[in-house]
């Protein structure tokens, strides 16, 4: 069977963790990383929606082909990619819905910042989101190694680390809002972010980067220093 591909932005957002997990995973693939665009009501530019409809998916990204597999919703695509990894195909049914958990957390939080930036909330409201979120998660995490106990990180660190690490949109939204967390404040989470992305696999993956998507910022939203945090 052919690579499969994936259609997402060249930008962190609910694409990354597929990357991140096919990566680790040791599954290659073809990121189609197209360039993040907006028309004139603020939406994605309009020309993207055919990718998803031509498969009868609403005009969202992103999209993954897989021969004849075609597939919508961001979990779905990046437990595919896991599923189908050498890595991560053995996992057991605990360590799975362990993995899922996190990334819907991961997704919960990727739609509330990416409100923000599309100036759907205040900044005021994803303060209050974001000072819920960032305990539970902080509350959930052990004290040493990766989540599923493990030697290696699995989707629920990788989950973790795009959410402390990744620009668009959740370190971008929280550093407008002014309540982007810290490690002081949130020692667990970086640890686990930091350890997921010192894994070689990740690691490599990050240095070869053509876009760099994990920290991308194509509209000057970050810091100078951000890039190397």
């Amino acid at each position: 069977m052919s690579k499969p591909v994936l259609n997402y932005f060249s930008i962190c957002g609910r694409g990354e963790v597929a990357r991140l997990v096919a990566a680790a995973g040791g599954v290659e693939f073809e990121d189609k990383a197209w360039a993040p665009a907006f028309d004139e009501t603020g939406g994605w530019r309009q020309g993207y929606a055919a990718i998803g409809n031509a498969h009868g998916f609403p005009g969202v990204l992103p999209v993954l082909e897989h021969g004849d597999l075609k597939l919508f919703q961001t979990t779905a695509i990046e437990s595919y990619i896991a599923n189908i990894s050498p890595k991560y195909s053995s996992l057991t049914a605990e360590q799975k819905a362990q993995d899922m958990m996190f990334q819907l957390i991961k997704s919960d939080i990727n739609g509330s910042t990416e409100n923000l930036l599309f100036k759907k909330i205040t900044a005021d409201d994803l303060t209050a989101t974001m000072n819920k979120w960032y305990p539970i998660i902080e509350g959930l995490l052990p004290e040493s190694g990766f989540i599923n106990k493990l030697d290696y990180p699995t989707l629920a660190d990788i989950a973790m680390m795009v959410v402390a690490k990744g620009c668009m949109p959740f370190q971008a939204a929280p550093t407008i809002a002014g309540c982007a967390p810290t490690p002081d404040k949130y020692p667990k989470l970086f640890r686990i972010a930091n350890a997921t992305a010192a894994y070689e696999p990740i690691a490599k993956f990050i240095k070869a980067s053509e876009h760099q998507t994990l920290k991308a910022d194509p509209f000057g939203l970050m810091p100078a220093e951000y890039k190397d945090s």
